[in-house]
């Protein structure tokens, strides 16, 4: 019992929590960096669930639902992901890319698509940054 229950407070505390990692890109270094913005859509399944975002496999932010993170990037060949997916962009220096994060019925619970600028800028206007 005392186990299941130490399993259970560690579950919800990994789904509950939310903000940006250690990991997350700081942006004093990188003046020639590109930009990544990532969203969560604000729908109601999952909306308990913090999502992990990955850049190159690192847990850079953990997204609520309705939240989004922007994040300097430097020039070059980067994953951007979400549970066990992502995209793979050739970014570029002061360009900005944009990422949405939605709910599916699938193991993996959520995933991830890439934004074509105009519905990035929407999506970032309708949504709170992370923490």
């Amino acid at each position: 019992m005392k186990r299941a229950l130490l399993l259970l407070t560690i579950f919800l505390t990994a789904a509950c929590s939310h903000g940006r990692t250690p990991s997350f890109p700081a942006g004093a270094d990188l003046a020639d960096a590109g930009q990544v913005a990532v969203v969560r859509n604000d729908n109601l399944f999952g909306w308990w669930l913090s999502v992990t975002v990955t850049l190159d496999d690192a847990a850079v932010a953990h997204l609520r639902s309705g939240e989004h993170a922007v994040f300097p990037v430097p020039p070059g060949l980067h994953t951007v992901g979400v549970s066990d997916r992502g995209i793979s962009v050739a970014v570029e220096p002061n360009r900005k890319y944009y990422f949405l994060i939605s709910t599916e019925d699938s193991p993996a619970g959520f995933e991830i698509e890439r934004l074509d600028p105009g519905r990035g800028e929407e999506w970032l206007s309708k949504t709170r940054p992370t923490p």
